[in-house]
């Protein structure tokens, strides 16, 4: 099993039966990084779905993220 990342910050946020979490994370060569995660219940107990953005991208896939917001309205 791969050893976790060291969590900078962490913000959770619960919505209803998934939870979100928005954290900052060190990798072993000391360059942070943010996972947004959701974790939802089911039956058979726990889903954990992770991505990875890495701060080269993290204006683009802002950007992109505000596109997608913007376009729910």
């Amino acid at each position: 099993r791969k050893q976790q990342s060291n969590i900078v910050y962490s913000k959770r946020i619960k919505a209803g039966k998934r939870v979100y979490f928005f954290d900052i994370r060190e990798d072993s060569k000391g360059q942070n990084f943010i996972c947004i995660s959701e974790s939802r219940k089911t039956n058979e107990g726990f889903i954990k779905q992770t991505i990875v953005i890495y701060p080269e991208d993290i204006e683009k896939f802002y950007k992109a993220f505000e596109e997608v917001k913007n376009s729910l309205k």
